[in-house]
């Protein structure tokens, strides 16, 4: 077994989604001959909220070992800016904040200290010296400052590395539209220092060919695409045949919206539908939506007047979502039309459901292939093409013959967690050559 080294931000019993990526490295490498050590941050504190991940954890280190992986939490114990964000919230000192974390995200590049977790460095360069057998880290990022400590690792331990992305850095086509102009400062300044750390990378991987692709053009570094993927566990058999479809024809969307995401072209279908059968037993589902308040908003202003026909609610647990998943008649998705490179985790939970997927609209891109590949649904990119489906989907339902997708087909298997792990592994062993 070859020791290797992960080094993760977020990871369980971080509740948030990106926790689950790493985890699922964590779990399976032992099946392809390697030994995952884990270095990640307390989480003391389930996330209800973004300043839920601002709040200290306990001042001491933790360290668990479980049948599959060893895991090191380091202490997070905050700066001043997640001092005044958890004591104030987000309504008073906002100038403050923003002031206090562009100071951090301009500094942390030539300051270790300036960085809230660099106690992860420390306790990296630890392990590599106390454990001169461990040859290969895989850093993933967000915290993209992560990869210094790649760059940094490389150089005093001549560590392999891969710098693995869940999102793009300062190559994002969204960031602009989702976090405004200010953010173009960010990755201009930000540019020059992801070459220069993420040069030092043996290998790049990213959840989508276009990002990858993007990110290759400024580091020069060979990449592998390691989609996200779902949990098998997670859609057991005896847990599927312990539920039951909703008793209403039922579309739910799953998580947060970006204002580049444009469901108005669902929804003024849906209310076309509405309009057209109003006698229709039909429900739409937004779980989790209402953590954001800006795009519960924006959702709650496009199907004003037709209230009792959807619901927007805080965040709920994990397999409360997966079960909702599961007892939906339809799943909608909405890509990032215009941009081809933006995958949403959640797509591959709704492959790995069973349940018929609609994208509303596609975005031509790698959403769009994925669907295709997966054979678990269908895209629509007008009006009237949402409306179409709708009319199918729900006469099949009164008909009694809306059916659940094959989830043992192969087109439905290649994108399980455990799948992309056996291409990471790969990739590790190509490390030795």
């Amino acid at each position: 077994m070859q020791k290797l080294l992960i080094i993760s931000y977020f990871f369980p019993p971080c509740n948030l989604t990106a926790a689950q990526r790493t985890y699922s490295w964590a779990n399976y490498l032992k099946e392809y001959g390697y030994s995952p050590i884990v270095l990640t941050r307390r989480w003391d504190t389930r996330i209800q909220s973004l300043k839920d991940t601002c709040i200290p954890s306990e001042a001491n280190e933790d360290y668990k070992q479980s049948e599959n992986h060893e895991v090191y939490y380091t202490p997070y114990l905050g700066n001043f800016r997640d001092k005044v964000y958890t004591k104030y919230g987000d309504q008073k000192n906002v100038l403050l904040r923003r002031v206090l974390s562009s100071a951090e995200i301009f500094l942390q590049n030539y300051f270790n200290r300036f960085i809230p977790f660099n106690n992860i460095y420390h306790k990296a360069c630890e392990i590599l010296r106390s454990d001169p057998s461990i040859k290969k880290v895989v850093i993933s990022g967000n915290p993209f400052i992560q990869f210094k400590f790649g760059y940094l690792l490389q150089k005093e331990f001549g560590i392999k590395w891969i710098a693995d992305y869940r999102d793009a850095w300062t190559t994002s086509e969204i960031n602009q539209v989702s976090k405004g102009k200010w953010y173009g400062l960010v990755e201009k300044h930000d540019r020059p220092f992801e070459k220069k750390w993420v040069g030092s990378a043996s290998y790049i991987t990213s959840v989508s060919s276009p990002l990858a692709e993007e990110i290759k053009s400024i580091t020069s570094r060979p990449y592998e695409v390691l989609y996200n993927g779902y949990e098998s566990t997670d859609f057991m058999l005896d847990r599927i045949s312990k539920l039951k479809l909703y008793e209403n024809f039922t579309i739910t969307y799953v998580g947060t919206l970006y204002e580049g995401q444009d469901i108005g072209i669902f929804c003024d279908a849906y209310k076309e539908f509405i309009n057209k059968y109003p006698n229709s037993k039909i429900f739409l589902k937004f779980p989790g939506l209402a953590f954001d308040k800006i795009q519960s908003k924006r959702v709650k202003l496009l199907l004003e007047g037709f209230e009792s026909y959807f619901e927007c609610t805080e965040r709920i647990p994990r397999n409360e979502v997966i079960e909702t998943e599961l007892m939906s008649h339809i799943l909608l998705h909405v890509a990032w039309k215009g941009f081809k490179g933006i995958v949403a985790s959640k797509i591959y939970e709704y492959i790995g459901s069973g349940t018929n997927i609609l994208v509303a609209p596609g975005d031509e891109g790698e959403i769009d292939n994925i669907i295709h590949q997966s054979k678990c649904g269908d895209i629509a990119y007008t009006k009237d093409g949402v409306l179409k489906y709708l009319e199918k989907m729900y006469a099949l339902y009164e008909n009694g013959e809306l059916s659940k997708n094959d989830t043992s087909s192969s087109h439905v298997t290649q994108f399980s967690r455990k799948s992309q792990v056996a291409k990471l592994a790969r990739l590790l062993d190509s490390l030795d050559d």
